[in-house]
């Protein structure tokens, strides 16, 4: 058995577009995250062979999970994007949606898998798609990129574990709680457009989700505005504004209490860690 090394992982940072016939068994010192695009093939998975469609999504955890790839049809192609993260950035991703949840990941049972829908597997590899030029600025763009495609996964995972049955206004509240558009609007406006009571439908929320409607949202603005420090240059005033803070003390105190970090402080951090 192969193990493949986060050294080996350098000249594709952070992702890899991966299109082969077949593979060899092999683990990795890194987690990873693949994700199934198209064609036909089938993973061998800790012994265990698992067909694969588009939207299968699988988290390898390090030196714990070994697989191997191969075709179910003569001359086809099977596809899948590869999403590599160092054990220490995943307990960072893992902090900010839940304190347990990197523990979880690593000491259950069973291999980590569930499906997502087709416009965030298209998502994901658009945004995954970018240039592998040898710069810092490039480097700096793809590090934001990988950040935000490793959270989404993350929370997506987070999703899979609620219960199967979950109304459809529920499902539809959520997704419009998730869109960086509706930031600014308020949880009145938004919970207006649901033909119950504001007091059910928070009920319902928290049985549902496991937290409150102003946690869940406040969290969605928190982590898009990390996006936002790192990847563009405006100021923590316009952020704040962006996502819906009218304060920005206020929002700084929200966010410093999600990251650990000040707003002005983690966008430093960031900067000085893209120059090493």
């Amino acid at each position: 058995m192969i193990t493949y090394t986060e050294a080996q992982t350098q000249n594709s940072p952070y992702t890899n577009y991966v299109q082969l016939p077949s593979n060899e068994l092999h683990n990795h010192t890194y987690w990873e995250f693949f994700v199934a695009l198209s064609g036909n093939g089938t993973q061998t998975l800790n012994g265990k062979t698992i067909p694969l469609s588009p939207g299968n999504v699988f988290l390898l955890r390090p030196l714990k999970d070994n697989h191997f790839f191969t075709l179910t049809k003569d001359k086809e192609s099977y596809r899948h994007r590869d999403v590599y993260i160092a054990d220490s950035d995943m307990k960072t991703y893992c902090d900010i949606i839940s304190p347990t949840l990197y523990d979880e990941l690593l000491n259950s049972p069973n291999a980590i898998s569930f499906n997502i829908s087709s416009s965030m597997y298209k998502y994901v590899e658009e945004i995954l798609s970018l240039p592998n030029v040898a710069s810092s600025k490039m480097l700096q763009i793809q590090k934001n990129v990988h950040f935000a495609v490793a959270i989404n996964l993350l929370t997506t995972y987070e999703t899979t574990k609620l219960p199967t049955v979950q109304p459809v206004w529920l499902d539809k509240f959520v997704e419009d709680l998730k869109n960086p558009e509706n930031f600014t609007v308020s949880i009145e406006k938004l919970t207006a457009k649901i033909p119950y009571s504001h007091g059910y439908i928070c009920k319902e929320f928290k049985k549902n989700m496991n937290q409150t409607i102003i946690n869940f949202f406040n969290l969605q603005k928190i982590n898009h505005a990390s996006f936002l420090l790192m990847n563009s240059n405006l100021k923590i005033l316009d952020i704040s504004i962006m996502v819906g803070y009218s304060s920005p003390k206020n929002f700084i105190k929200q966010f410093t209490k999600v990251f650990q970090l000040s707003p002005s402080a983690w966008r430093t951090k960031n900067q000085l860690q893209s120059r090493k």
